[in-house]
This record gives structure tokens, C-alpha cells and sequence, in this order.
């Protein structure tokens, strides 16, 4: 099957109570492989302020990759805030190395951060006892997107931080269009933004379906339906005006950098910007896009819960609530049941891969100051604590 027919044949799962359920999960074709990033010092680099840019260059492979393959091709893959990973066919294998490493090489030109990056195959995963498995997770009528069971996903992050899988590769331009980072923050309409991770550890797949599952029905209890701890609000989203803020995008999608390719590229945003206001504020109608609709889709399609090896969401709420969905996780860890990571802050940021701006486009969703990636931090720390 081509990438396409993968993608269409997997099982969607009817809503998000519903992914630790293993039996919806096809595996990857066994040559298949992962391309994965992952920022280097990532909380370092944060509590330097780069948390924008440690998101931009995370979803930077989903960019390049998807741009690679092209619009008739779907593939799947998760944005983790401080890195990412996506699915691909054995097939162009040099040449998404030579990607990979043009996107290495400009992250660090673009922000000075340091990426791990390469390649997994799906067979070696196996062959090491890892599994990864996929299904889709409808986001609207017109949107879904790919969550992943099995260890082989953490595995093959720790393989590409502690082996350089594409050294003296020589990197291929990478086309980064449709990656923009044009919000501001959207505040919490209560106290906080909490990014959480959690990843259950059963005696077997049953157990930790299991887990999982009691972990849904404290998040409920605490936090109500996903609706109520949305981090993302219509009525909240402001394009920015603020030239740092967008000279994250324009570092990184002007790589190689030149004079012609820095000015096209900010008289393109200026114009957008400008023209984007405007349409969305009176919400008219263009020959391709109803810009009435883009807000609402954009909430719609907003990547704030996902799973993958792990369950991951960004909630806005209560100080009281994070710290009673803590104690429950604390319990819980104490047990050797789980093992999780949680980071607050006081706001959601997004960062934006548009395909198209009609109805194909989708956000990643994080917090502030660290997000996800402070949050993966614990959760580490944590994990090795349990191997003790």
C-alpha cells in the first residue's frame, strides 16, 4: 500500500476516552520506518525564553516530511512540543536522511539549539521487542489525527539521542511551507495552563488499558469534558503584531538564509498579516477560503490531547485542580502503576502547519514556558526512578 492507503485504512477511534483501547491500533508495516527529533538542553534552552522556538523546531520534521511526500500523501505523526516523530515508507530513504539533516543543520542557524535526529526502522524496533502501532483520531468531519500504542516509540527516541544515525550525511534543502507561528497566547480563562504526560506501566496490555482508564475517569471527574478544560478559545485568538514573535517563523523558513529569501518572506507576512485581520474580522469570502471559518476550525483542530505511548493533553483550569489530578498521579506512581510529568504555566501557545487554509490545517498546541518539555522532563525522571 501506498502512504495514503495506510492511512486510509486504519480504524478511527470514536473519541478520545476511547485511544488507550489497544484493539483499535493497526502495526506499522515492518519496513516502515520512524524519523524522529528531539531538542537537545530543551529546558535550558526554555528557561532561556526560547520555548516558541523549541516548538517551531520540534514540528519542523512534520513540515519537511509532509511537504516531501506531498499533499496526495498522508502519513502519520505527533508533535511532543520539544520534538516530534512521523511514520514514512521504505521508500526515498536517502533522501529523508538528507532532509533530516538539512532540518538539524537549520535549526541550529535559525536558534542556536541543538537537535538529535534520525531514522528508526519499524523492523529493528521489533526485533529489539518494541511495537508501534497506529490509529486516527477524527478531530472534524474534515481533520483527524494519529495517535500511536506501543514502547517502540520511547525506544526509538532514546536511539537517536545516544546514536548519531545520520552522521556525514549530507543534508537536502527542506521545503518548510504551511509551518507558522502567527498567534499570540491565549491566556487561561481560569488560573493556569497545565501540560501533562502520563504513560502507564501494566503487567500487561490489559493492565495498562486498565491504568489508563482510571486515569480518564479522574481527569473527568476533576477537569469535566474536554470542552471544559480546552485551552483554546475563539474569542481569545489575536494574530501578533510582535516582530519577535514572528521572527521565530522567519528565522527558521528562510534556511539557507539570503537577502531576496528574508525579504520575500517578510513582505509575505506583512501582507498576510495585514490581509488576514481583515478577512477573518469581517469574515469574507475568497475564491478558496471561507474566513469566517477559519477560528472555529482552527479551535476544532486544535492538538491538545494525543496519545502516544503515552497519554499527553494541555488543560485550562484550577490551581486546585492540577494539584488533586497530582495527588492521584503521585498515588499512583508510588504504586509503581504510572509514571508522569506535569509543567503550568499561564498561557497556551500554538504553532500552526497549514496545508491549506480551507478546513486543512492543524495546530499544536502547548504551554508556556515549557510546556510539554518540562513536563517530559519529570516524566523521565520519574521513569528512571521506577527502573531503579
Amino acid at each position: 500500500m501506498n502512504p495514503t492507503e495506510f492511512y486510509e485504512s486504519l480504524n478511527i477511534v470514536p473519541s478520545f476516552r476511547e485511544v488507550s483501547n489497544h484493539t483499535y491500533y493497526t502495526p506499522l508495516p515492518d519496513d516502515w520506518y520512524l524519523a524522529l527529533a528531539d531538542i537537545r538542553s530543551s529546558t535550558d534552552a526554555i528557561r532561556m525564553g526560547k520555548y516558541k522556538e523549541v516548538n517551531m523546531a520540534g514540528a519542523s520534521i512534520i513540515a519537511a516530511l509532509n511537504n516531501f511526500y506531498g499533499k496526495e500523501n498522508l502519513l502519520p505523526y505527533l508533535f511532543g512540543g520539544d520534538g516530534s516523530f512521523i511514520a514514512l515508507p521504505n521508500k526515498n530513504i536517502d533522501k529523508i536522511k538528507g532532509i533530516l539533516a538539512f532540518c538539524k543543520k537549520a535549526v541550529k542557524n535559525a536558534y542556536d539549539l541543538e537537535m538529535a535526529i534520525g531514522l528508526v526502522s519499524i523492523k529493528e524496533l521489533r526485533e529489539r521487542g518494541h511495537e508501534v502501532s497506529v490509529a486516527r483520531l477524527q478531530l472534524s468531519e474534515f481533520l483527524d489525527q494519529t495517535i500511536f500504542w506501543g514502547s517502540g516509540v520511547t525506544f526509538a527516541e532514546t536511539l537517536i539521542k545516544e546514536e548519531d544515525r545520520l552522521k556525514d550525511v549530507k543534508p537536502i534543502e527542506a521545503d518548510f511551507s504551511g509551518l507558522e507561528c502567527r498567534w499570540s497566547q491565549v491566556p487561561s480563562n481560569k488560573d493556569e495552563v497545565a501540560a501533562y504526560i502520563i504513560q502507564a506501566f501494566g503487567e500487561n496490555e490489559s493492565e495498562t488499558v486498565d491504568i489508563y482508564e482510571a486515569c480518564f475517569k479522574k481527569i473527568e471527574e476533576i477537569y469535566g469534558t474536554e470542552d471544559d478544560f480546552h485551552p483554546i478559545r475563539e474569542n481569545e485568538l489575536q494574530m501578533t503584531t510582535n516582530p519577535l514573535s514572528l521572527g521565530v517563523e522567519w528565522k527558521l523558513r528562510t534556511q539557507p538564509p539570503t537577502l531576496l529569501k528574508k525579504l520575500k518572506h517578510i513582505g509575505m507576512m506583512i501582507f498576510q498579516l495585514v490581509t488576514g485581520l481583515y478577512l477573518m474580522k469581517f469574515k469574507k469570502k475568497t475564491s478558496a477560503t471561507d474566513w469566517g471559518d477559519y477560528k472555529p476550525d482552527l479551535v476544532r483542530h486544535a492538538d491538545y490531547k494525543k496519545f502516544g505511548d503515552g497519554l499527553r493533553f494541555v488543560a485550562s483550569g484550577t490551581i486546585q485542580q492540577r494539584m488533586e489530578l497530582t495527588k492521584f498521579l503521585e498515588d499512583h506512581f508510588q504504586k509503581k502503576k504510572l509514571a508522569y510529568g506535569v509543567h503550568s504555566s499561564f498561557a497556551a501557545m500554538v504553532t500552526c502547519y497549514v496545508k491549506s487554509y480551507q478546513k486543512d490545517h492543524i495546530h499544536f498546541v502547548d504551554g508556556t514556558d515549557g510546556g510539554y518539555a518540562k513536563a517530559s522532563q519529570e516524566l523521565k525522571n520519574r521513569r528512571a526512578e521506577l527502573q531503579k
